[in-house]
């Protein structure tokens, strides 16, 4: 009876003892190496920053290219206020890779997750033509060369907000207003298809004209830039104003040649009598400064003027010696009209009139 009573009291006294051990080192699980979670060999620390870890697991893998390179040892938040000035906080996640692994010094860490419901880890992408410097043991992987995780939840959110936010419906409502639009030939179709294409080329091949285009543009923008006082003078309220009553002027002027137009229509039976005046004078232009003379300059008039009036009249009172009685001609008269313009096409054919 001795014995048994003895032995149940060293029992609770061991499992006392066991309890305060416990309490006393706080105990965690996750410190206890779980089989396949970790690489065997001599190891290497690496630091890493995060914006966040969130739902990051102990020990969780480092797999760099696919291969599992090794596993988290540490996830250490830097508070805002212990961080440099203007960085905010962050997360510092220390990583022990297999010495027999190196890692160039711009490798890119991120967190994934294989599938659905499977557990994150951190993923190494290494650059392909960046292994000239290497990551030094106990080296640091910033903010600058790691992306934050993308929570499942939050994918599946934005998937239901866009299948049932009505996104979907009205993606199809635009396909078969574009179908409506579209030819029912689809051959036709194709042919605008192929006339678009060569269009698209066809402005591929000539972009330094579109250069040219968009510079001129911009050249304008920047002209009508510096003259922006005149055009906000020119566009006032006040030279509207005066603008509408010029516009009211002209149209008062406009009337008055609407009056006018009786008092022209009585003067058409001077047609005659001018268009006789100028084929006499047609028929009268001297040669002046050796060249032909323009009858429509007010300065030829008057240079005529002047060679009848001071030579031609003179010549006939006091020229030659012989008296001409009379011309008589064997052919039938000639019309006045037409003889002017036998006397006018002789002069410009000598050159004397235009």
């Amino acid at each position: 009876m001795g014995r048994p009573k003895t032995m149940r009291r060293t029992g609770i006294a061991l499992a006392l003892a066991a309890s305060v051990l416990l309490g006393g080192c706080a105990f965690d699980p996750s410190s206890v190496p779980v089989p396949g979670s970790s690489v065997s060999g001599p190891t290497y620390r690496v630091r890493i920053e995060f914006a966040n870890v969130l739902n990051l697991p102990a020990r969780a893998k480092v797999i760099a290219n696919g291969a599992q390179v090794g596993a988290v040892d540490q996830v250490t938040v830097v508070p805002a206020a212990e961080a440099p000035q203007g960085r905010g906080g962050y997360v510092v996640v220390d990583i022990e890779i297999a010495k027999s692994v190196r890692l160039p010094s711009d490798t890119i860490a991120e967190l994934r997750q294989n599938t659905v419901l499977g557990d994150i880890h951190i993923a190494l992408t290494t650059p392909p033509d960046g292994f000239g410097s290497l990551l030094d043991p106990g080296g640091t992987i910033d903010l600058d060369h790691t992306k934050p995780p993308v929570q499942l939840e939050d994918t599946m959110a934005a998937m239901a907000f866009f299948v049932q936010g009505g996104a979907v419906g009205q993606l199809q409502d635009i396909v078969n207003r574009f179908n409506s639009v579209l030819p029912q030939d689809p051959k036709e179709t194709a042919r605008i298809a192929g006339v678009m294409g060569a269009d698209a080329a066809d402005l591929a091949a000539n972009l330094d004209q579109v250069d040219k285009l968009l510079y001129g543009l911009a050249d304008n923008a920047e002209v009508l830039h510096k003259v922006q006082p005149e055009l906000d003078n020119i566009l006032s309220a006040a030279s509207v104003d005066r603008l509408g009553a010029a516009t009211q002027s002209i149209d008062g002027v406009t009337k008055i040649f609407d009056g006018l137009g009786p008092v022209g229509q009585s003067l058409v039976w001077l047609a005659p009598l001018v268009k006789s005046g100028d084929a006499a004078a047609r028929a009268f232009v001297p040669l002046a400064t050796g060249g032909p003379l323009d009858l429509r300059n007010p300065s030829n008039l008057a240079m005529l003027v002047a060679l009848l009036r001071d030579k031609i009249i003179p010549f006939v009172e006091r020229g030659p010696k012989v008296n001409v009685t009379g011309v008589r001609t064997e052919a039938s008269p000639v019309a006045e009209q037409e003889q002017v313009d036998r006397i006018v096409q002789t002069l410009r054919m000598i050159g004397a009139v235009r």
